[in-house]
């Protein structure tokens, strides 16, 4: 099996490497061709991650001048164009079964998917689509479109002998959007446990008032919400802190940085490094996922690899994986009252949090294990490799 991962870093290639080592435990042989100085390495004998691809951060965008913009958005065509071109050479020296894909994002990738189909027919092509709508960067609200990114896009799904989604919702807008020629499989997320690091995280019972809010600054995220809800929280809980950690994407980050400092939010703008979300984690009493849109989370997954509660909006699939009441509590989304009114609950009362942290823990080792995860994607690949 071959996985094909642009960036190096961040949530997806992290889903990506762990899916792999775990197929790798279990039998396949995996390589997971992406940039370079990866993120997490293996540790399998049978997962190979090869970073031979030309690529760059893309969640850490600094303010440039247009004009500098771009210049480095043509810089970066070429990069993406070159890497395109690794991956043809070395899909065509691996011949793998299957390939997977976890995000297109360009026309150029559209067209890389379909070179692949040409150029390997007897391979099983396949796309864990953690989006399945492509999405503006600068508007994740809508979506992106273009008559030649359109059809190409179309084509390159069509061309899907399997694609995994991460929820049934997210099942159903893959089929309503596109056409892939396989099956649409539901699998869980997996849990985060190459980022736990060597030291133990302490209970979340144990941990002061804290807030923590995680992941990139953008739009859909409803970042804006949880600072409404910070001085209904500081009233009942005044010794109550907030920290919001990640990096800026397509929000105004001065206004953002602005408003946190009005009502006393702790910020940490910028890429976090893996081996420094065991610290943020284990600080923080509970977990705040205040997300306006989504199709699922992969932080409520995180949350729980830490033992935290988590604060969720009831989108996308996150209720299927947030047990209301049980693992941590669902709030209506864009509604800072009663998001406030949650965390209020667990910042309230610690043993509350580490009993719905420790549950959360339990349910991702029973029912989102990487093994399982494997598991689903193996059988299914098996079943559309050899129908090739």
């Amino acid at each position: 099996m071959a996985f094909v991962e642009f960036t190096p870093s961040g949530g997806l290639f992290q889903f990506s490497a762990q899916l792999g080592e775990a197929l790798a435990v279990g039998g396949d042989e995996v390589h997971l061709l992406t940039g370079a100085d990866p993120e997490l390495g293996s540790g399998h004998p049978d997962f190979h991650v090869r970073p031979v691809l030309r690529s760059w951060h893309p969640a850490d965008q600094e303010v440039v001048h247009p004009v500098v913009r771009k210049v480095r958005r043509g810089v970066r065509a070429g990069m993406r164009a070159y890497s395109w071109l690794q991956v043809l050479v070395h899909l065509r020296r691996l011949r793998p079964d299957v390939v997977v894909w976890s995000s297109w994002r360009f026309t150029m990738d559209a067209l890389g998917v379909l070179a692949v189909d040409r150029l390997l027919p007897r391979a099983a092509l396949t796309i864990v689509a953690h989006e399945p709508r492509l999405r503006r960067r600068g508007d994740t609200t809508t979506d992106k479109r273009g008559v030649l990114l359109d059809r190409t896009l179309a084509a390159a799904w069509r061309a899907m002998d399997a694609v995994f989604v991460l929820g049934a919702e997210a099942r159903d807008r893959v089929l309503e959007r596109w056409e892939p020629s396989g099956p649409v499989v539901v699998v869980p997320h997996g849990d985060e446990a190459a980022l736990r690091g060597p030291e133990p995280v302490p209970p979340a019972a144990s941990t002061p008032p804290v807030v923590l809010f995680f992941g990139s600054w953008t739009a859909y995220k409803g970042i804006a919400t949880l600072l409404d809800a910070v001085p209904m929280i500081r009233h009942e809980v005044p010794d109550a802190r907030v920290v919001v950690a990640g990096a800026v994407a397509d929000v105004d980050a001065a206004a953002l940085q602005a408003h946190a400092e009005r009502v006393g939010v702790e910020t940490r703008p910028g890429y976090v490094p893996k081996d420094d979300v065991a610290a943020l984690f284990g600080d923080a009493r509970v977990v705040a996922i205040p997300y306006r849109r989504a199709t699922q989370s992969g932080v409520v997954h995180l949350a729980y690899t830490f033992g935290r509660p988590v604060v969720a909006t009831t989108v996308g699939d996150i209720p299927s994986v947030v047990a209301d009441g049980e693992t941590g509590i669902l709030v209506p989304p864009e509604d800072p009252v009663a998001l406030a009114r949650g965390l209020v609950t667990l910042l309230a009362d610690a043993g509350l949090a580490g009993r719905m942290g420790a549950a959360g823990a339990k349910w991702l080792a029973a029912e989102a294990s990487w093994a399982r995860v494997a598991a689903v994607v193996h059988d299914t690949v098996d079943v559309r490799s050899s129908a090739r």
